[in-house]
């Protein structure tokens, strides 16, 4: 079977595992703030790795033009995404979602399933309470939801931007903040 065969099947598939309700993503910056930058990203993704990071510090540099919402998107031919996207949220439960996500893009070529945890190590997490999140699985309905959201907005990849609502393509900081500008 070919693998564009495959897309229409993944959409009815997360179609039916979620509620049909996003749950929030992680959001940065001023939530009054003009412009609304959405992300689709997978950590596992290098081009990921090197826009997301982008973005983030992109709206830390201009918090009065813009705010940013993160959505799970793991791709099924990344063997770690799904839990990575997991161990990102638990890091979250700890107020560590963003320190987590920027260690896992930085040193994104030693991923493996020990890795996640090791990155819990290095951001001094509670590990109890870290690798029960995790192994339960805890949020899986909200990955789930995210990549159904995703799918009903049809993404082509990852990462995918949308900004105001409209898909748009990452250039550079300072293209994108003067096309933001125009807004």
């Amino acid at each position: 079977m070919k693998k564009f065969a495959l897309l229409p099947l993944l959409s009815l598939l997360l179609a039916a595992c979620s509620s049909g309700e996003i749950t929030p993503p992680h959001s940065l910056g001023n939530p009054d703030a003009k412009v609304l930058i959405e992300e689709f990203s997978d950590p596992e993704c290098p081009a990921c790795a090197n826009i997301s990071p982008q973005v983030e510090q992109f709206v830390k540099d201009n918090p009065s033009l813009a705010r940013m919402e993160y959505y799970h998107f793991p791709l099924s031919q990344h063997k770690f995404a799904f839990i990575v996207a997991e161990g990102a949220e638990c890091a979250g439960d700890q107020g560590k979602f963003w320190e987590y996500l920027d260690t896992i893009f930085e040193t994104q070529a030693s991923l493996s399933e020990d890795h996640i945890f090791k990155v819990a190590d290095s951001l001094e997490l509670d590990r109890t309470t870290f690798d029960a999140c995790v192994d339960d699985h805890k949020y899986k309905s909200k990955i789930l939801s995210h990549m159904a959201e995703g799918s009903r907005r049809r993404i082509p990849g990852t990462p995918t931007l949308f900004v105001n609502g409209e898909m748009v393509r990452w250039s550079d900081p300072e293209t994108f903040k003067s096309y933001l500008e125009s807004l």
